[in-house]
């Protein structure tokens, strides 16, 4: 089957860019990733195309996203160069989803073991 990957800006803003895929590139995408076509799948993938979070369902919240992301080396990196250029992103604490609280997230997180 086909599939759709979205991308999610890290600026804190809603819009978001989905893009379709090919049965092809979804098929790859699952051997490469070791998805089961069976269950639902979201993944958080760092720049380094490694998986940094596995969820088994929705995530309704952006934050543990964002806190995610910007716990990773690269994006400290980036941070760290967008501070020296004086360059900031807005403060903004509507990363949620209308009707999911931010108890809701705390079910779905889940980290991928270092095995």
């Amino acid at each position: 089957a086909s599939g759709t990957v979205e991308f999610f800006p890290l600026n804190g803003k809603s819009q978001t860019e989905k893009e379709t895929l090919s049965q092809d590139v979804v098929e790859s995408l699952r051997n490469q990733l070791k998805i089961n076509r069976d269950y639902f799948s979201m993944l958080v993938v760092g720049k380094d195309g490694d998986v940094k979070a596995w969820f088994p369902s929705p995530m309704w919240s952006m934050g543990s996203i964002y806190d995610l992301v910007d716990s990773m080396e690269l994006r400290q990196q980036e941070q760290k160069l967008q501070r020296t250029l004086g360059i900031h992103c807005p403060d903004e604490n509507t990363g949620t989803y209308h009707g999911y609280t931010e108890e809701t997230e705390d079910g779905y997180f889940y980290h991928r073991s270092e095995d």
